[in-house]
């Protein structure tokens, strides 16, 4: 991230969507990480259980990663999870054109109607595991202005059998697709940078990217150096209403001793003057490393708007000097 902006949306505004965006491009600089991305995910609240699905792809070094983890509660790393089932070396033969994604650990994305139905499927008979998910779309994708990177609010509804136990589906996840743009794995000498979602049903939903805001006394204040850029994205949708954020302030209490989210703090303020608070409570949490060189601490959040209650992702992304100087501080060194 420290010489890439693939995690921003320079230009503002909106960019424009077309069918074939749903499927596999391919494209861009033939260097090696380039990279192309689904992620599809949905949650059970009331029994604070999450669900996150990814596929990521090396269209350069023909090679995919790819697979789902599902999680209740909070946990201390992926391996305590209900369930986790990722691959990290598969050829990009497994994605064939992108409407119809099987990987060998029985996970399938079908793509039902492009941009707006997906299915998704997993079964594992060892650990009476089986996912059977509709995901419909609420509104129409939300594109970056570069027309390389949407999110989209999904209705997901079916059903959950995870480790013997029977849940129903029904919720309002937010998915995101991105292409044609190179993610570099270097080290990043910077504070947690926060992807955040969260919908209130069909009429309102929001997505922030940002580190904390150091006015606002965050831990890593006087340990690491300030990013020169705080807010990177975000909008919001109310009643299909595409707005994008311009403005953005938070700040997130963390566990001290595994830096892992536990309550963020949101105030932010959409091209057209209009403001929100939102504060959210990890409701389910475990940690994984998306790539080597960074952990992620990917959880459920449940939203208090006004009173008014919300669901949605919180994955905030970390590096060494971070994780290295907080833990030296905690220890005394």
């Amino acid at each position: 991230m420290s010489d890439t902006d693939w995690n921003s949306n320079l230009g503002g505004g909106f960019g424009r969507h077309v069918d074939q965006d749903e499927f596999f491009h391919g494209t861009g600089d033939a260097v090696d990480s380039l990279t192309e991305t689904w992620y599809w995910n949905f949650h059970v609240p009331q029994a604070a259980i999450n669900c996150f699905a990814y596929c990521w792809v090396h269209p350069t070094l023909k090679t995919v990663s790819s697979g789902l983890f599902i999680f209740k509660g909070i946990n201390r790393h992926h391996l305590q999870c209900e369930l986790f089932e990722y691959f990290d070396y598969m050829s990009s033969s497994v994605i064939g054109d992108g409407s119809d994604i099987k990987l060998p650990n029985g996970m399938r994305v079908q793509v039902l109607d492009p941009l707006k139905k997906i299915h998704m499927t997993f079964a594992d008979a060892g650990r009476d595991t089986r996912v059977d998910v509709i995901l419909d779309a609420v509104d129409v994708p939300i594109m970056r202005a570069n027309n390389k990177h949407f999110e989209q609010v999904m209705h997901a509804t079916g059903t959950l059998r995870l480790r013997g136990e029977d849940y129903a589906v029904d919720c309002y996840p937010v998915r995101d697709r991105s292409w044609a743009e190179p993610r570099p794995e270097n080290h990043n000498p910077a504070p947690p940078y926060t992807w955040v979602t969260g919908t209130f049903g069909t009429d309102f939903a929001f997505n922030v990217g940002s580190h904390d805001d150091p006015a606002r006394n965050p831990d890593w204040l006087g340990v690491m150096d300030v990013p020169k850029r705080i807010f990177n994205d975000g909008w919001v949708v109310k009643n299909g209403e595409q707005r994008r954020i311009v403005s953005s302030t938070k700040m997130t209490q963390r566990t001290t001793d595994a830096q892992a989210p536990i309550v963020h703090h949101y105030h932010f303020e959409d091209e057209k003057g209009e403001t929100y608070d939102m504060t959210g409570k990890l409701i389910a949490q475990t940690l994984w490393g998306g790539w080597s060189n960074t952990l992620c601490h990917i959880g459920l959040v449940e939203w208090d708007w006004n009173g008014r209650t919300g669901y949605g992702e919180s994955q905030e992304v970390q590096w060494n000097d971070y994780n290295y100087k907080m833990s030296s501080r905690s220890k005394g060194v």
